[in-house]
């Protein structure tokens, strides 16, 4: 759903901040430092329950401040949402969904977002541990099945590998290889079909986008091993994690890549080429997560013609024409303008942050 509203208290550099959207396009503009990116951040915590900046929610808090709290109300035809995530002076975190107490279970898929930044350019760019992460939330988003069977081999292999510190004894293994085996099979096999819907995609909207000389694909993530196999490769493997203390089979092991005209894009791939694969995957996470869901997900568009100068920018407006909530964040109103995006509409909004 569409956020209509969110209150900001000791997030980053706001002490105190509120905020109204339009179910249109909004333009968050101001100088660097003025907290632009901070909004789009609380937004995703809200939706996703992490932050796209950092895994360690203690350095989202003020300076000098010892708590945060988001509060935001997303809005839909037939319901109205209000959700808190806080983390108090005891570094506990809250969430709260209409009042009730709650957990990440029920907020991943409630109102999901998207988010093109900077940072995000880890997908194409960064290790295997980025793209498993990318699309492990992008497939918890779209299926609890997924984030229910992830969740329970996540808890699962974390005792595995505690095990394999204290130097068990087999039977210890072979109760918890059966356990992490069960559920790495379950994710594996939803994996894979999720994996195939999102490959079709990203395959047509490359196909689609310019004048069909780009073409985008994903390769890895059709992962067909059963309970019974990845229990013979963890026996396999004992040697050998015993030595490492890590667990070196299972679906958090998982290699994912993007080609780039048949080229692996993360090692062989230019700054432009980087930059237009992020943009499409992101177009087909658009269609992927409002096809599964039925949802049309607000766009969170960070810095979008400062950082990511994008050469080709019509892959850009292919998300614009999306006619979803679209939030963007930048320096001026000048560069938004001039790329014909018009703020006079009756579901159009800017709102200027200083510093």
């Amino acid at each position: 759903m569409p956020i209509d509203r969110i209150h900001m208290v000791s997030f980053r550099n706001h002490e105190s901040l509120d905020m109204e959207f339009s179910p249109g396009i909004n333009v968050i503009w101001g100088e660097n430092g003025s907290g632009k990116t901070a909004v789009l951040e609380a937004i995703h915590l809200l939706s996703i329950g992490n932050s796209f900046r950092t895994n360690k929610t203690i350095e989202i808090i003020k300076y000098k401040e010892e708590a945060f709290r988001v509060e935001g109300v997303f809005l839909s035809k037939t319901k109205t949402d209000k959700i808190l995530f806080s983390q108090g002076k005891d570094h506990r975190r809250k969430i709260k969904i209409n009042g009730n107490s709650a957990g990440i279970k029920e907020l991943v898929g409630q109102n999901p977002v998207i988010i093109l930044s900077p940072e995000e350019q880890r997908i194409t760019k960064g290790a295997p541990k980025d793209r498993r992460k990318y699309f492990d939330q992008l497939y918890s988003t779209v299926s609890k099945t997924y984030f229910e069977n992830l969740s329970t081999y996540v808890t699962t292999l974390k005792q595995r590998n505690a095990l394999l510190k204290e130097k068990q004894s087999k039977l210890n293994f072979d109760v918890w290889d059966e356990s992490l085996s069960e559920f790495g099979a379950r994710v594996w096999e939803e994996k894979r079909k999720l994996s195939q819907q999102f490959k079709e995609h990203l395959s047509a909207v490359s196909t689609s986008y310019g004048d069909g000389s780009i073409v985008v694909a994903m390769v890895g993530g059709n992962i067909k091993t059963n309970k019974s196999e990845m229990i013979g490769l963890l026996q396999e493997a004992r040697i050998k994690d015993v030595v490492t203390t890590q667990t070196s089979v299972g679906p958090h092991r998982d290699k994912i890549n993007f080609l780039f005209n048949d080229k692996k894009l993360r090692n062989f791939g230019s700054q432009g080429e980087h930059k237009i694969a992020l943009v499409l995957i992101k177009l087909a996470e658009y269609i992927f997560i409002k096809e599964k869901t039925g949802k049309g997900p607000t766009l969170l568009l960070d810095d979008l013609f400062a950082k990511l100068d994008l050469n080709r920018s019509d892959a850009v407006f292919e998300l614009l024409k999306k006619k979803t909530q679209t939030i963007i964040t930048n320096t001026d109103l000048f560069k938004i303008e001039n790329h014909g995006i018009k703020l006079d509409g009756t579901n159009n909004k800017s709102f200027h942050l200083a510093r």
